[in-house]
This record gives C-alpha cells, sequence and structure tokens, in this order.
C-alpha cells in the first residue's frame, strides 16, 4: 500500500527535524525582511530551480556532476520522483542566509543604520552570495556523504571518488551557479513583478548578525557531525574552511565597504 502524502510529508519532518528547525530560521527572518509576498516568490523559485537542478544531475550530470541517490527512505518520507524532498528544500534557506550576508556585506555601514539595504540590489550580491552557499557545501557534503555513520543514513553516492574528500569540484560549481542564479532570480523578480515591488521592509543592522548567527549554525550543526564520526582530517579541514568564512564574513559586517 503507498503511503499517503500526508504521512510522507509527516515523515519527512520526522526523519529529518534539523533541516525544518533551519527552514523554520528562514521563515522568520524572511517573512520579517521580506514581507509574505516575496518570500514566497523566493521559496518557490530557489526550490523549483534546486530541484531542477537536482533532477537533471542525476539523470545528465549538469550541474552539480553525476551522483544517485539511494531511496531507501521513500516509504517513509516525501519524494519527489528520484529526489528527497528536504533535500531540494535545503537550498531555500542556504540561499537566503548567504544573499542576505552578501547584501550586508555590500551595504555602507551608514545605509544599514538607517535600516536601508542597497546591498540587496547589488549586482554582485548573487556572486557573492553564491560564493557564500559554495562555501557551505564544502563543509556540508563531506560529511553528507558519509551519513551512514550518523542519523542522517546513507543518502547519495558519486560514481567516482572526488578530489575533496569523496566530493567532486563539479558538486561545488553547480551549488555556487544555483545559489546565485536563485538570487539573481530573485532580484529580477522584484524588479520586474508588480506585486513584488514595494519598499524593503526596515530591517536594524542586527538583522545581518543574526542571519549571521544562522549560518554559523549550519557550519556548526556539519561540524559538530564531522567530529561525532571522528573524521579527524574532515574535521581540521572543515573547521578552517567554517572559521576562515565566518571570520571573512564579520569583518564584512563590521565594516562594510561602500557601493560603487
Amino acid at each position: 500500500m503507498t503511503p499517503g502524502l500526508g504521512r510522507l510529508l509527516w515523515g519527512t519532518v520526522v526523519h529529518r527535524p534539523y533541516v525544518y528547525a533551519f527552514f523554520a530560521c528562514y521563515l522568520a527572518f524572511a517573512l520579517r525582511q521580506l514581507g509574505a509576498r516575496r518570500t514566497l516568490a523566493f521559496t518557490v523559485s530557489t526550490w523549483l530551480l534546486a530541484f531542477g537542478a537536482e533532477y537533471s544531475s542525476t539523470r545528465n550530470g549538469f550541474p552539480f556532476g553525476p551522483y544517485a541517490y539511494f531511496d531507501a527512505t521513500r516509504a517513509r518520507e516525501l519524494w519527489i520522483s528520484n529526489v528527497p524532498f528536504w533535500d531540494s528544500l535545503s537550498f531555500v534557506f542556504l540561499s537566503y542566509f548567504s544573499f542576505v550576508l552578501a547584501a550586508a556585506a555590500l551595504s555602507p555601514r551608514e545605509a544599514l543604520d538607517r535600516r536601508d539595504w542597497p546591498g540587496l540590489r547589488h549586482p554582485a550580491a548573487p556572486l557573492l552570495g553564491g560564493l557564500a552557499m559554495m562555501l557551505l557545501d564544502v563543509v556540508i557534503d563531506p560529511v553528507a556523504l558519509q551519513g551512514d555513520k550518523w542519523f542522517l543514513g546513507r543518502i547519495y553516492e558519486y560514481p567516482y571518488r572526488g578530489f575533496w574528500f569523496g566530493v567532486t569540484a563539479a558538486n561545488f560549481a553547480g551549488w555556487f551557479l544555483v545559489g546565485a542564479a536563485s538570487q539573481w532570480a530573485f532580484q529580477l523578480a522584484v524588479r520586474w513583478v508588480p506585486g513584488l515591488r514595494a519598499p524593503w521592509r526596515p530591517v536594524p543592522p542586527r538583522f545581518a548578525w543574526a542571519a549571521w548567527g544562522v549560518y554559523a549554525g549550519v557550519l556548526g550543526f556539519n561540524l559538530a557531525m564531522t567530529l561525532a564520526i571522528r573524521d579527524w582530517a574532515l574535521a581540521t579541514a572543515s573547521g578552517a574552511v567554517a572559521a576562515a568564512t565566518l571570520s571573512a564574513l564579520a569583518w564584512r559586517l563590521r565594516a562594510p565597504g561602500r557601493l560603487a
């Protein structure tokens, strides 16, 4: 008997509570900053782009390179075709927090003090945000690839071993592409879709630091799982990447550059 949709959705929440905890953070932040319409637009467009990228990659290798999911949990949680729902949903909050930090870093201090974020419209924001999202994956994917050693479970594999603890260069390039594309698409939607063109909601400078905290939480969670499985080499490398990334972002938030 095929499980019902409601049961599968509930199973997704039960089996992946950490994903939905971060997604709840995303909703709280995005609704405060973007409002309901723009939050819905960002959620739907980013999820569709991420799902399309995963669906494509598992068939022809673009943009993440070739890989395959194991469908052992298909009867317990929601899958769409051959892609687990929670996985593509994760891109939404990862892209959003990367975009927020990029926008804050590109906004002058005096603008942030006025609760204005011109960096949200800056043409470089999707590029910087895509880079921030890719750096998250440098820590996430190597430990996810070893999901059979912790409660994630064995969820996917590459047909060959990549250069970074098993993860391929194509995967990192794909994360940058999906992050940048999702943020760029949102900028275009806000510019051209009538229902989304209202002024940005004012948020205080500490909003950027709170977003930094969630971003750090994602890195911290994955680093903790790396330590839990006692992969010391990966933990050292991931810790160095996380420390360098968070330090660079914190430095930019303390002294954001002026827009050209």
